[in-house]
């Protein structure tokens, strides 16, 4: 009798912690492509659902995200991989994870590949895209952090992450040039134009002045009013 107690104690015992372990580890379903359990997107939602249709159309890779505040595990990297098994992710997905770590009480981010897209990220390229995410992360900025990570993958599948903004056209530069210098020489003739003008003009009543020559043993040329009497050299 004793020896069966014993042996009761211990299938219940063992039972009893399989079943709180299956009570606390619930796992969140998905909505879609984006779970956003943690309400960070706000009015950002309709955005990052275009981009991650469009990168759907163009590659033929389809992103889900989530972003939660809870982790049972309390360990990232084994949180998204529950989720990638539990949710049945296809060989062409990429699983983007927003976990708020319930120990440290930070944010974590983790991502998982399916095996036929692997390829078509560079190791060197994600790492400076977690990177950046954690620089984000540490500073509370979840949505930027989640809408920076779909933007930089689409940049990686388009093969342009990394790369510096398109220059303009060296035609298109040339033509700038051209149009300012053509308006400084413009407004330098419109100037000059001015000036002789208003030389030729008298600064007392406006009248024209005529050119006289002085007569005398030093002959000299100046400018005179007819009407008010002004007069000066040159």
């Amino acid at each position: 009798m004793r020896l069966a107690a014993i042996v009761l104690t211990v299938v219940l015992g063992t039972w009893t912690v399989h079943a709180q372990e299956n009570e606390e580890i619930v796992l969140p379903r998905q909505m879609g492509a984006i779970n956003d359990y943690a309400a960070v997107l706000g009015g950002a939602r309709a955005d990052l659902e275009a981009q991650i249709e469009t990168i759907q159309q163009n590659f033929n890779v389809q992103l889900v995200i989530l972003a939660t505040i809870y982790d049972p595990f309390d360990d990232a990297a084994l949180y998204a991989q529950r989720i990638w098994e539990s949710w049945k992710l296809g060989k062409r997905t990429a699983l983007l994870v927003f976990v708020k770590e319930q120990t440290k009480k930070t944010w974590d981010f983790e991502l998982r590949l399916g095996e036929e897209i692997r390829a078509l990220f560079r190791p060197e390229h994600l790492e400076r895209l977690e990177r950046g995410l954690q620089h984000h992360l540490e500073r509370q900025r979840i949505k930027t952090a989640l809408e920076e990570s779909v933007k930089a993958l689409q940049a990686m599948l388009e093969g342009s992450y990394g790369q510096p903004p398109p220059s303009a056209p060296a035609g298109f530069q040339l033509s700038w040039v051209l149009i300012l210098v053509g308006g400084l020489i413009g407004l330098g003739s419109i100037a000059l134009g001015v000036r002789a003008f208003f030389k030729n003009r008298c600064p007392r009543c406006g009248a024209r002045l005529r050119h006289y020559r002085s007569m005398g043993r030093r002959s000299a040329l100046y400018r005179s009013c007819p009407y008010c009497g002004y007069a000066r050299l040159g």
